[in-house]
């Protein structure tokens, strides 16, 4: 995490509207500062009356959507090169690339929606998709969908609670992480599948 959770905290009842924005923008493109710890803190604040609902909840989507496309974007023209750098490393070839471009052809809506839904995970989405030339249009339609769902969820929940905002925070915060890995494991295990059992093989008749 790049940034301390009390710093966080601290920075957006300072800032309250612009660092809703920076943190949001910021954790869309690809950093991993934790949404699900600003968006029911943001639901905390909009209770007790210190930040207006709405402006609030077009602060936090606009920010998402456009560090989405931001990271989609970089991605695109960036994420090629990349792949093949540290996976030809590994032994992979671009073969696997263009599994991961079929893949994503294929199921990219729906990885483009649900990933927006996981904590960590929804940070790199962008950047995998566009790395894998995901249809732009439908990039920015699918994952704006699970950007509202996600975050209209949580910051209604933060609301909800109120004080004990903090409880549903802690609950994304631990399983988060083993609900993100085990995504990104199924995704790296589809698209390297028969080099894996390749590998396993070798390993096996050794």
């Amino acid at each position: 995490m790049i940034f301390g959770v009390d710093q966080i905290l601290a920075l957006i009842e300072s800032q309250s509207y612009l660092a809703l924005f920076v943190l949001m923008f910021l954790e869309s493109v690809i950093l991993p500062i934790p949404s699900e710890v600003v968006l029911p803190f943001t639901g905390f604040l909009i209770a007790i009356g210190k930040i207006n609902p709405y402006f609030a909840f077009i602060d936090v989507i606009a920010a998402s959507i456009l560090g989405s496309i931001v990271g989609f974007l970089l991605g695109y023209f960036l994420g090629i090169d990349l792949f093949l750098k540290y996976t030809k490393k590994l032994g992979f070839k671009g073969l696997e690339y263009e599994k991961g471009m079929k893949w994503i052809k294929r199921y990219g809506d729906y990885f483009a929606f649900f990933t927006k839904l996981l904590p960590a995970v929804r940070s790199i989405a962008g950047i995998i998709c566009g790395a894998f030339k995901m249809d732009i249009k439908k990039f920015i339609a699918y994952s704006s969908f699970g950007v509202l769902i996600w975050s209209g969820f949580l910051v209604y929940t933060g609301y909800y609670l109120s004080n004990n905002w903090e409880s549903i925070a802690n609950i994304f915060e631990k399983i988060g992480v083993y609900v993100a890995a085990l995504f990104v494991l199924f995704f790296l295990f589809y698209i390297f599948r028969k080099r894996i059992y390749v590998i396993f093989k070798k390993i096996a008749h050794k």
